[in-house]
């Protein structure tokens, strides 16, 4: 019987070459994008280069909490079992960006759609005998400390500042998240500075910083998907393995920070009542 797996930001860079890569496994891919056409054009990409036509798209701006709600929502009425939950969209700002729902753009797509989607999904995930929920992270985090007075940006922005906080978010939400159920094995990754389209539309300041930080070491989309989401997605070797850090299919170590268990705490209980509150 085949596997399903959600991934999500699956329409191009890392998403997209894990996409491919987990196709040849014989899975069912479940992708997850906000543009049909970029949908479109992925399916068909995975179906010409690996033959598998086991696929599914939904269409979903992650950066709103009730559209994360709808789309696992939608999720769940289609599919009993999700095996596989690869948490890899995100974003970047270059200017202060707030949601309709009120949250700052960085910190809604990039750990409130990590958040309510995993939480959301975790029931059937647990259905699978090898339940996994994987979160891209970065190493990005190091440094980085959580202001809970200014999670929306409230007091002061900065680009880069928002994007490492909401990184070192993902690892102690994992860390959380695999903390208080035993279930499905849940674990973060860094997948190394990847030449992809973080940025977006926001033009190329966060994409300049990580490239001019990494140029010496700067790796391929489809290595930097081959390093870890690929391996902690589908190996037999990390199947009772959950609350760790990985790179390059290695468990490391994160940040001192992020195995502060009250922050893991504080994390989770501001991401809920949002989630609470927003749905």
């Amino acid at each position: 019987m085949h596997k399903n797996i959600v991934i999500t930001g699956a329409t191009d860079g890392i998403g997209l070459a894990a996409a491919k890569s987990i196709a040849k496994k014989d899975y069912n891919l479940i992708l997850v994008g906000r543009n049909p056409k970029k949908g479109k054009k992925a399916l068909e990409t995975i179906i010409s280069e690996t033959g598998n036509k086991n696929l599914d798209f939904f269409e979903c701006d992650l950066s709103l909490v009730a559209n994360v709600k709808d789309l696992s929502d939608k999720i769940k009425q289609k599919y009993s079992k999700i095996d596989v939950l690869l948490n890899n969209a995100g974003g970047a700002n270059k200017t202060k960006q707030i949601t309709t729902e009120g949250l700052e753009k960085t910190f809604a797509t990039n750990q409130m759609n990590y958040f309510v989607l995993s939480t959301e999904l975790l029931e059937i995930i647990s259905e699978s005998n090898d339940g996994r929920i994987v979160n891209v992270a970065s190493n990005a985090h190091i440094g980085a400390e959580v202001d809970y007075e200014n999670i929306n940006s409230e007091k002061s922005f900065s680009a880069w500042t928002s994007y490492c906080v909401s990184k070192l978010m993902n690892i102690m939400f994992t860390y959380q998240l695999s903390s208080i159920q035993d279930k499905v094995s849940v674990n973060v990754l860094h997948p190394g500075f990847v030449d992809t389209n973080i940025a977006g539309n926001e033009g190329n300041f966060i994409k300049y910083i990580v490239k001019f930080g990494a140029k010496m070491f700067a790796r391929t989309v489809d290595n930097g998907a081959d390093s870890s989401s690929i391996y902690l997605s589908t190996s037999n070797e990390v199947q009772n393995v959950s609350g760790k850090y990985f790179f390059k299919c290695k468990e490391i170590k994160s940040s001192r920070a992020s195995y502060n268990k009250e922050d893991w705490q504080k994390v989770w209980d501001l991401c809920n009542e949002y989630k609470i509150k927003l749905i």
